[in-house]
């Protein structure tokens, strides 16, 4: 097989909703479980997935990621690595605190948050710069460890948008035009060339009156 061939399908998933989404708490690395509806949402993914040949799965080590995985694509029928790289944006003194208060506290900071988020580092948190360049290092070397095959990458919102950015050669200050909603899917494949985005923020695996989706990037 050719270089030219060896292509391979990214599989990259946003985590099911947990309670600190709908509460608007910054969540980062602290390990806060699926809420209910996060839990039908995954399994939902789960009957989405089930026609899709799936060679490889890795997911960050946050519990609400790692169940995620577990329940789309069956525990024990496929075994699922852990990768630390691909754990959540780390957002410091602000985690834990509902997204109302961060912005009494830290009004200026939280501001820039909003306006350029790539500007900005929660006080004993990470940048976005800097979570770009590990996750998408990681991304890069389970890609290329797996040519012509197709992986699934179980992870979060704020990684699984500057992957995308880095995949399409676009800088962070975009890291608001992509949208990650709790559960979507994309897929993306990494050819000889670069990368091709094939879907983004796909949820059409949650339609129907059996879960709930925010109506939120958060």
């Amino acid at each position: 097989m050719s270089r030219a061939d060896q292509m391979t399908t990214i599989l990259l998933v946003r985590h099911g909703e947990t309670a600190w989404n709908r509460r608007r708490i910054f969540r980062g690395t602290r390990n806060v479980p699926l809420n209910e509806n996060g839990r039908a949402q995954a399994d939902l993914l789960g009957e989405r997935l089930r026609s899709r040949r799936i060679d490889a799965a890795y997911s960050s080590p946050l519990g609400r990621a790692l169940e995620t995985a577990e329940r789309a694509l069956g525990c024990g029928e496929l075994a699922i690595a852990t990768e630390p790289r691909l754990i959540d944006f780390d957002y410091g003194d602000w985690t834990g605190i509902e997204e109302a208060e961060v912005s009494r506290r830290w009004p200026e900071l939280f501001f820039a948050w909003g306006a350029s988020p790539e500007s900005v580092r929660p006080p004993g948190g990470d940048t976005l710069g800097e979570v770009a360049d590990r996750a998408f290092e990681c991304m890069e070397e389970l890609a290329a460890s797996n040519p012509s095959r197709t992986i699934a990458l179980f992870a979060h919102r704020v990684v699984n948008k500057l992957l995308m950015l880095k995949a399409l050669g676009l800088g962070v200050e975009r890291f608001a035009f992509i949208r990650q909603d709790n559960v979507s899917l994309n897929e993306l494949q990494r050819t000889h060339a670069g990368y091709v985005i094939c879907s983004v923020n796909d949820t059409s695996h949650l339609r129907g009156d059996s879960v709930e989706l925010l109506k939120e990037d958060f």
